[in-house]
């Protein structure tokens, strides 16, 4: 039975409403959230980055996919939130926009909403309903970039974290950046480095030495592995930080190897700089980043009512592209359904015609004109089905579909049952 809109739902923890170090907790466990779900839902997309941790589900028994991700969640759940139908695509558009991101209009959410489509579909999760959801979530999210100036200015955290260093600090000459973290937001605060202080030598560190090395020879910098990280910022003059972790990386034994004056800049969610920091080294954590684009950031907000306008008539779009897929669903069962029995006519009436001694030449004529015949029989149908779709009557539709596919098991019993010669 093809899903209506109401078999939609989408669970989220967000950084609005739980702290980021759940959040944080949650993301590492994004792969084990399908192995878990799976069995309560036909198709399930998980998008899990530093902000946020999402599940949307098509589901024909929503309570017992609730209790499942109650249980994944087990004392995160407190923190979720829940939507419904269309309430959960208003909610994914909104992401996908920018509007649900902690710095409003930033770019990163809407290539984190992609990829997260893109591996559930690898995985087999997402089929063509959630496939069509997410597709069209990416599509207003640049609608919305490129008709408002909700983006204006191209700064999320990576873009803050740099503008914040370069007013407080200026030019640095030759001085050593370190970039801890080679992730999507390491890679772009690198690469903004590189283009503020073009003589500053860089240093990346990162988990695995292969992304850092990777980073490292884009920009012109050196790389480290993470248990190296000590000898890496000892000489530094900024130390960027951009990393996912549960417990401290710059600890108190780093932070001491630190110069006089270093400037931390620190964007990981959680933050995993142990506090409190030593008093000879200047810190900034996510709160000063957003102070230092304040002006931006209000700019930004003015561009709200304009974008919500567009995904309120994205979300009439959509929902008239889902209910006409329902009508093609329904549509496909009619015709397979009606070609099947034309089908089993004409080759009865070949079979017929050739007793006669009737030349089997007759037999593409014949089924050209079956299948004009078919058309013209089937349109009002088909012209009902439509309007009952457009007219939100999907029920009608679904007991459509329902009736066809079972006339459709029964024609099939029926082949399977007669008698075959070998």
């Amino acid at each position: 039975m093809a899903p209506g809109l109401d078999d939609l739902v989408a669970v989220s923890i967000s950084h609005r409403w739980a702290p980021l170090e759940v959040i944080g907790a949650l993301e590492q466990r994004a792969r084990d959230a399908y192995s878990y779900l799976a069995g309560s839902s036909r198709e399930l997309v998980v998008l899990a980055t530093c902000n946020r941790f999402e599940a949307y589900a098509l589901s024909d028994d929503q309570e017992e996919f609730l209790a499942r991700v109650r249980e994944f969640l087990g004392d995160a759940a407190g923190y979720a939130r829940v939507f419904r139908g269309v309430d959960a695509v208003r909610h994914l558009f909104r992401v996908a926009a920018g509007l649900e991101s902690a710095i409003i209009g930033e770019n990163e959410i809407l290539g984190q909403v992609a990829r997260a489509y893109e591996e559930a579909r690898r995985l087999g999760f997402a089929s063509k309903y959630l496939s069509m959801l997410f597709q069209f979530a990416v599509r207003v999210g640049k609608l919305v970039r490129s008709e408002t100036g909700i983006s204006r200015g191209n700064v999320g955290f990576p873009g803050a974290a740099v503008k914040l260093a370069w007013e407080r600090l200026g030019d640095i000459g030759d001085e050593l950046v370190a970039v801890i973290g080679a992730g999507d937001a390491g890679s772009i605060i690198a690469s903004l480095v590189r283009e503020k202080w073009p003589r500053a030598r860089i240093a990346i560190v990162n988990r695995s030495y292969e992304k850092a090395a990777e980073l490292a020879a884009k920009v012109g910098g050196s790389a480290y592995p993470l248990d190296k990280l000590r000898e890496a910022v000892s000489s530094a003059r900024i130390v960027f930080v951009a990393i996912n972790a549960l417990k401290p990386v710059l600890t108190r034994d780093v932070l001491s190897v630190l110069k006089p004056g270093t400037l931390i800049v620190d964007i990981s969610v959680p933050s995993v700089v142990e506090k409190p920091v030593p008093g000879h080294i200047e810190y900034a954590g996510l709160d000063e980043v957003k102070e230092a684009i304040r002006d931006t950031l209000e700019k930004r907000l003015a561009e709200i009512p304009k974008a919500e306008k567009i995904i309120e008539d994205e979300i009439r779009i959509f929902i008239a592209k889902w209910e006409k897929r329902l009508a093609d669903e329904a549509i496909a069962k009619i015709m397979r359904y009606a070609e099947m029995v034309a089908s089993e006519e004409l080759e009865e009436l070949t079979s017929v015609l050739r007793g006669r001694g009737i030349d089997g030449v007759v037999a593409e004529p014949l089924a050209l004109f079956t299948k004009s015949l078919l058309k013209k029989l089937m349109r009002p149908l088909i012209l009902y089905a439509q309007e009952q779709a457009r007219s939100g009557r999907l029920d009608e539709v679904e007991r459509l579909a329902e009736f066809f596919e079972k006339e459709i098991e029964k024609r099939l019993r029926k082949l399977e049952a007669r008698p075959h010669c070998n």
